[in-house]
């Protein structure tokens, strides 16, 4: 995030208020993968992923973004900002009434997950995107 963005992020105390304003399309995704991700939803690049690395022991949901529009650049922005990030986690986590971690992988692509992955867990999902581009 940058930081003009940033002090209009957080110069006040309606710090989701604000990012909700800025970033509308950026919300509704998240909002989206987060209902997706609780209710398992179908999504043809999490099931080419599931194909290439099988079936693991925590739960996850990845869908593909073209990495040139700007909702996958606000996505970047948000969640590469580290609080940002926390402050949807905790967000969405209560709206759908469940823990939710939010990560970009791969090409900009959209991971959603149970807990915060490790290295050695998101290194083949990583891998398997890569052959999938």
């Amino acid at each position: 995030m940058d930081c003009k963005t940033a002090t209009l992020v957080y110069q006040t105390e309606n710090h989701l208020e604000n990012i909700k304003q800025i970033f509308p399309d950026a919300w509704d995704f998240l909002e989206q993968v987060s209902w997706d991700y609780v209710r398992a939803s179908a999504d043809k690049f999490d099931s080419a992923i599931r194909e290439i690395v099988g079936e693991k022991p925590f739960k996850y949901r990845m869908v593909h973004r073209d990495d040139k529009d700007q909702l996958t650049k606000d996505l970047g922005d948000l969640l590469g900002d580290i609080t940002s990030r926390l402050l949807l986690e905790k967000h969405f986590s209560a709206v759908v009434g469940q823990k939710v971690f939010f990560s970009t992988i791969c090409c900009n692509s959209h991971l959603t997950a149970d807990h915060e992955l490790t290295l050695e867990e998101v290194l083949p999902l990583q891998c398997a995107a890569v052959k999938l581009q």
